[in-house]
């Protein structure tokens, strides 16, 4: 009887590690978070094997100086414009290659009292959330702050890519117009965790998707 092959559904990139090849033992998923760094911030998936070392390797969000970013059509007139990135669908194809079956349905599960949260936000008009970094350049250099935001999607259009990072005046002025609102002090105070925050989340379907998270199909 033929072996059925290991399948797995995700939600977040971090649970990688714990996916299987199908192809080989001597085939491993690693994620290492580049956080707090100028230089270069992200997540970067990699595929590697005992003897052949890494396969394949690519950086999620990626953003730094490290990093080269361009400027197309009217994302030229943006502070800090959108660098190159492989889709989801692309990264999956990859593991696929070598033998990792994985699809990738972001969710989490939440507590009530956390997702009551959300309920008030979506009711206060506020339809997506993310992780996002805002940059000052006191002295020439971009500094980076990290902090979790709300926001309304129809006014800020390019906080949907979520490579993009604003700048702080950017920011300040969207929390000045009621567009966005900073949730970092609030989760800090309620214990609220967003580690699985690794895109931009539709507020609704966070609060629909509650269905656990295990990563077995």
């Amino acid at each position: 009887m033929k072996k059925m092959p290991l399948r797995y559904n995700i939600s977040s990139w971090r649970q990688l590690p714990q996916c299987l090849s199908n192809n080989s033992r001597k085939l491993h998923l690693h994620i290492t978070d580049f956080i707090q760094s100028n230089d270069l911030r992200g997540l970067r998936i990699a595929v590697d094997h005992d003897m052949y070392g890494t396969l394949f390797a690519c950086c999620v969000n990626a953003r730094g100086s490290l990093v080269t970013r361009s400027n197309n059509g009217p994302a030229e007139l943006l502070d800090d414009p959108i660098s190159y990135e492989l889709t989801t669908e692309q990264i999956l194809k990859e593991l696929h290659k070598y033998g990792f079956e994985v699809t990738y349905n972001p969710r989490e599960n939440l507590p009530g009292k956390q997702i009551r949260y959300l309920m008030t936000l979506e009711q206060l008009h506020y339809d997506k959330i993310r992780v996002m970094a805002t940059w000052t350049a006191p002295n020439g250099t971009k500094e980076f702050k990290v902090k979790v935001v709300a926001f309304q999607a129809k006014y800020h259009k390019y906080w949907l890519n979520n490579g993009y990072s604003p700048s702080e005046k950017e920011f300040t002025k969207a929390l000045l117009d009621g567009t966005a609102i900073n949730l970092t002090e609030v989760s800090e105070t309620e214990h609220y965790r967003w580690d699985w925050l690794d895109y931009v989340a539709n507020i609704n379907d966070i609060i629909k998707d509650n269905a656990g998270d295990d990563i077995y199909v």
